[in-house]
């Protein structure tokens, strides 16, 4: 136990205690830093240091969010249910991810993998439902001749699939064109959509040859080369139907999209190019009236890839902050108030040793608080109530010390022989009951539902810090305090009698 005296292990204490002072403290540097006032909303709050975001992230029972139940329809033919529904997850994760929501709770449900259900905390329902139920699926058509048609865009034509699509991109980004003013997409296509892109535009050049400048071939529905979003065959099937081709060749819409219902016929068109040339490399632009948002939003939608299955939202519920906020002041005013009994308690009954255990106790809080900025922890309800009782194993370790510690004294040894033997004799059954609580945290974390998992983790990095407070903290802090003669009174100590050689 001697190795928890020295020297370098006392200064990493020091420098864990100045490191959890900046983290708990980081607002206040910021706001200080920045001359900001010290309390209320500041825009550009939490900070950010060096790519830390150092403030409590929340999950959606205090923070406010939204919930989704989904119902999956349209399965495709042949596949299994199970991986379709594990799909469909993978690309909600994608797509939910480019929200920043702080871990998003994604589950698959129903007996017959029929059924998604979403936790997003902070985002609203409209947020949540355009950016999941969005879709993102590119698809190219050229013009094909068809005498029925007498409507929509091109009269005489109806698009047909070429087999291009979302999938064949392997990447897309938005930026500013080369004129510096109009936002575009960049997509890269995979080396077999390169080739069909390739293949596409050669035979558009060859469908209608001539200078694109002149009208004639400008306006040759065959050398143009139309992306829509998820444009199907069914959409094709139906387009002599006037009404319905003038519907789908509307601008597309992602809020009708995103909360299609059977029967509703939304706008898929994205643009129309005209084909100047062949276009061999793997590249191109999709350009079109797009925001800085709504060119985001695509690029973002085609990364995340497209959906398997369609969507259907069976429920949605909008979270409110207010419940959580009410609760997480009574479970910290709970908190406290039990923390202080306990500290009151510490210092009356063993004195000089409480008084000690109690500083080793704000040690453990800071840090604790510290590590679940820095990591960071998605706190919940169940996650303070895990810290909380991290709180009371803490006191708990300390008990077990300094009842030894009195043992030891009443058996006549010197104070420092006493401190020395009580935390080396305390020890095993301080490990022994806190690893009792680590496995049962590890078998909550890997089995329980995702409010069970917070609980088990914030309990877990509260145990393991208790074990360092109080066999390395508390101890020390012993050491260095009960050398003073003044301090090792037996009426300071707690004892009947001190042997002080």
């Amino acid at each position: 136990m001697h190795i928890v005296l020295s020297g370098p292990i006392r200064l990493i204490i020091a420098a864990v205690l100045v490191f959890s002072l900046f983290i708990d403290g980081a607002g206040y540097v910021y706001r200080i830093a920045n001359h900001l006032p010290l309390t209320g909303d500041v825009a550009g709050l939490p900070p950010n240091f060096g790519g830390w975001q150092l403030y409590f992230h929340k999950g959606l029972d205090l923070a406010g969010g939204t919930h989704i139940d989904y119902q999956l329809t349209n399965f495709p033919a042949g596949q299994s249910r199970a991986d379709v529904q594990q799909r469909t997850i993978a690309v909600i994760n994608k797509r939910v991810n480019a929200l920043g929501v702080n871990e998003p709770e994604i589950r698959g449900a129903g007996t017959d993998y029929n059924r998604i259900t979403v936790d997003l905390a902070g985002v609203t329902a409209a947020q949540a439902q355009k950016t999941i139920g969005a879709v993102s699926k590119l698809v190219y058509t050229k013009w094909v001749p068809d005498a029925k048609v007498t409507g929509g865009p091109e009269p005489g034509y109806k698009p047909q699939l070429t087999g291009l699509t979302g999938d064949d991109i392997n990447s897309a980004s938005a930026t500013i064109d080369t004129t510096g003013v109009s936002w575009v997409v960049n997509i890269g296509f995979t080396s077999r959509g390169a080739t069909l892109f390739d293949n596409l535009t050669r035979d558009n050049v060859a469908a209608c040859p001539g200078d694109v400048n002149t009208s004639a071939t400008a306006n040759c529905p065959q050398r143009h080369l139309t992306i829509w979003l998820d444009l199907t065959q069914q959409d094709i099937d139906n387009w002599e139907d006037p009404s319905y081709a003038g519907k789908v060749t509307a601008p597309y819409d992602p809020g009708c999209l995103a909360t299609q219902a059977a029967g509703t016929v939304c706008g898929k068109f994205l643009t129309d190019p005209i084909t100047i040339q062949e276009i061999p490399g793997g590249n191109a632009t999709i350009s079109g009236s797009f925001t800085q948002q709504s060119a985001n939003d695509l690029a973002t939608g085609i990364n995340s890839g497209s959906l398997p299955v369609d969507l259907v939202a069976l429920d949605v519920t909008q979270v409110s902050a207010t419940l959580g906020a009410e609760a997480v002041k009574l479970s910290l005013a709970a908190g406290l108030l039990g923390l202080s009994i306990v500290v009151l308690f510490m210092i009356l009954y063993y004195r000089i040793p409480g008084l000690l255990a109690s500083l080793a106790l704000l040690f453990y809080a800071g840090v604790v608080l510290a590590l679940f900025k820095f990591i960071p922890v998605t706190l919940t309800l169940a996650g303070i109530t895990g810290f909380i009782l991290s709180v009371g194993m803490a006191v708990d370790a300390n008990v077990l010390i300094f009842e030894r510690f009195k043992e030891e004294i009443r058996a006549g040894r010197t104070i420092a022989a006493a401190v020395d033997a009580a935390v080396r004799r305390a020890w095993p059954a301080i490990w022994n009951s806190n690893g009792s609580t680590l496995w049962t945290c590890a078998i909550l974390g890997f089995v329980g539902p995702s409010a069970v998992k917070g609980f088990a983790l914030t309990l877990a990095i509260g145990v393991l810090v208790s074990l360092v407070s109080a066999i390395v903290v508390t101890h020390n802090l012993l050491a260095i305090v009960l050398i003073s003669s003044r301090f090792r009174r037996a009426s300071l100590l707690g004892v009947d009698r001190v042997r002080t050689v």
